[in-house]
């Protein structure tokens, strides 16, 4: 095939064009044995799409990771020394988490790369893998992000300090300019539990940590807690250098304070950003009593309300395009079942 040059981005799919492999070596089962330990230990049916890059001084890592892709697609890299299905760069090369320290160890996760790799030219074939039991293929449409020498953990910021008492919504904002952070190490640690992260947003870092039933209580008062987020190199570890085992990964921490009453937090837009034509505003809310409403307002005016919300957050949106250029206040009210209420204002600007 011809390859196309690695970019820090890009789109692509395993849709459109010709299926010319279907096994990556070495090594031959990354995914594990066949679920009737006779069959295949894969069957990669998507039409591949070859990626070149060069290393021209050495350098400590570099890999690719799928950022994003079609809902129910299984998009894997494979990170090749030459274009040759054979000539996968070890464990580090195939899509899984080959990092044991790590909570997704052996997880397929769509990251492939090298460590400390050899001044030459390497490749990476994009393919997608078909459903382990049924056998039908799952291509889709992608978003590859590429890094190299990443050797700095993500960043992590708490948003919501301050939380009623019980077992919130937890809200963190994760970046990671490198490799990109890799969602399925996201954790928060507290009074003995742990708790993953349920949804995360690469674009704005945006992790939500619905606490459930089963973990611990959030008291009245101050609660020490870590949050921990790895990027996608930690998962091609396979060894590592110096003093620290984790070095891809971040260890926050942080406090949250518990209240008996009704708590807020804005978590989108971010304070003085200029905002787009169509602004998304993002709240987490939450009280003894089931949260009622979220009304949002623009200047003391209101723009939108939501009586629903999901695991504590609540969203609206506002259209720009009427309003005057410059500052804007936004507020969102909250009220509780106990009638109560609480506010908060974020600044943002309106650019034109």
């Amino acid at each position: 095939m011809q390859p196309k040059q690695l970019k820090k981005f890009q789109l692509g799919d395993t849709v459109n064009g010709a299926n010319r492999v279907l096994t990556y070596c070495c090594p031959t089962a990354p995914f594990g044995p066949p679920p009737d330990y006779v069959g295949p230990a894969m069957e990669e049916t998507g039409a591949e799409t070859l990626y070149v890059t060069s290393i021209d001084k050495p350098v400590a890592n570099l890999g690719v990771a799928v950022e994003s892709a079609t809902a129910g697609s299984l998009v894997h890299p494979w990170f090749l020394g030459s274009p040759n299905e054979w000539d996968v760069q070890g464990y580090a090369g195939t899509p899984t988490n080959v990092n044991d320290l790590m909570f997704d160890a052996h997880v397929d996760i769509g990251a492939a790369g090298a460590g400390f790799p050899k001044v030459q030219r390497f490749y990476v074939s994009v393919d997608s893998g078909a459903d382990a039991f049924t056998h039908r293929p799952l291509p889709g449409g992608y978003i590859l992000r590429s890094w190299v020498n990443d050797v700095r953990p993500p960043k992590v910021t708490l948003l919501t300090k301050r939380v009623s008492s019980g077992r919130p919504t937890i809200v963190a904002r994760v970046t990671d300019a490198g490799a990109g952070v890799d969602p399925l190490s996201l954790v928060i640690a507290y009074r003995g539990v742990l708790v993953g992260a349920a949804l995360y947003d690469p674009v704005s870092g945006i992790a939500i940590f619905p606490l459930p039933q089963a973990a611990a209580a959030i008291p009245n008062g101050r609660t020490r807690a870590v949050v921990s987020a790895s990027d996608y190199q930690e998962t091609k570890n396979v060894n590592s250098v110096g003093d620290d085992i984790l070095p891809n990964t971040a260890f926050k921490a942080v406090a949250i304070t518990g209240v008996a009453g009704p708590a807020l937090t804005w978590v989108a837009p971010a304070a003085n950003v200029c905002l787009g034509k169509t602004a998304g505003l993002v709240v987490v809310a939450n009280s003894s009593k089931s949260i009622r409403s979220v009304r949002f307002f623009v200047d003391d005016k209101q723009i939108d309300v939501d009586r629903k919300g999901t695991s504590d957050v609540f969203s609206g949106s506002w259209t720009t395009r009427l309003a005057e250029p410059g500052t804007h206040v936004l507020k969102a009210l909250a009220t509780d079942a106990a009638g109560r209420t609480l506010s908060a204002t974020r600044s943002v600007r309106v650019c034109r």
